[in-house]
């Protein structure tokens, strides 16, 4: 009996060796006709992915414009553009006078982008004018530093998209706040709670991008989004202190400044003479911050304001 076990054994192994090299024989037809199959799949495949992706190339393409034309974009064409700008306006000269913008030049050379570079030296010229806009015309908006940062925000989503994005904030925190309200709870737990559904609310826009495609709504980063996000808090701050008028007027104004401040940011031959002039742009900014420091007339919007006491 143990003989019989082991010579099956034996034959089975046999069998399994010489019948292993036959099927590997066998099967090259069948193999040959199985790559023709895989190559048609594959061939389908590729037409279906190819049809399915023309959209997605186009969008690419959009949304590669789009930063192309941001300057709060690191990789973008305005990067390049800078860059090519100081390579064609070499310095003539190396001196204590121009230390300011061998360092830029140098900073540059190592790979510091130079769209970084021009918007911190034009945020405090933004600062400024938000200043001067407040002492001597007659602007108050959400203080200095929301106004100025929400300019860069607007210039990353694009004016119109941020400022419908902000409205579509706004109108969901109003609804949102009076609910809360009833629920007496404080205030950081209510906060908490209006911050999530105005969470829901950005991400419903996100969502509704693609559909409706807006690409810079595709491409905003979550910076633009917290000050948009923090200005509707302080708009709702603001109504809760003051009347709704108040409130509405007070946000107006600092969207109007915010706006203008973007405009200030994307101008091309402003931002050409802070990478070329960068000592002479940090000390006009500093003579403005002194001259509106020391305006002690009445602003223009008073003049409009006691203008019926004046012509008495």
């Amino acid at each position: 009996m143990k003989k019989f076990l082991l010579s099956l054994a034996l034959f089975l192994i046999a069998g399994f060796f010489v019948i292993q090299p036959s099927q590997a024989q066998t099967p090259s037809l069948l193999t040959e006709d199985l790559e023709v199959g895989i190559e048609s799949t594959d061939s389908a495949e590729a037409t279906a992915e190819a049809t399915l992706a023309s959209p997605s190339a186009e969008t690419v393409q959009k949304i590669q414009e789009k930063k192309d034309l941001d300057i709060t974009e690191t990789e973008g064409e305005q990067k390049s553009k800078l860059v090519r700008y100081l390579e064609e306006n070499p310095l003539t000269s190396k001196n204590f006078t121009n230390l300011l913008q061998q360092a830029i030049r140098n900073a540059v050379k190592e790979g510091v982008p130079p769209n970084v570079i021009v918007l911190v030296l034009l945020f405090p010229l933004v600062s400024s004018f938000i200043a001067a806009s407040r002492h001597i015309i007659g602007l108050r908006g959400f203080g200095i530093y929301i106004p100025a940062v929400l300019s860069i925000a607007l210039v990353s989503t694009g004016i119109i998209e941020g400022i419908a994005m902000f409205l579509v904030i706004v109108f969901v925190a109003l609804p949102a706040k009076k609910i809360l309200t009833r629920f007496k709870l404080p205030y950081l737990p209510r906060t908490a709670i209006l911050l999530w559904f105005v969470s829901l609310a950005i991400l419903g826009i996100l969502l509704l991008a693609p559909l409706i495609n807006m690409v810079t709504l595709m491409t905003v980063n979550i910076f633009s989004i917290m000050i948009l996000v923090l200005l509707a808090e302080n708009f709702l701050d603001a109504q809760g202190k003051t009347k709704p008028m108040d409130a509405i007027a007070l946000t107006v104004e600092t969207l109007s400044l915010a706006l203008l401040s973007s405009f200030i940011l994307q101008w091309e031959a402003l931002q050409k003479f802070a990478l070329l002039q960068p000592e002479l742009l940090t000390m006009i900014t500093l003579g403005i911050n002194f001259i509106v420091g020391k305006f002690s007339g009445l602003r223009f919007a008073e003049y409009f304001r006691f203008r019926s006491l004046m012509e008495e």
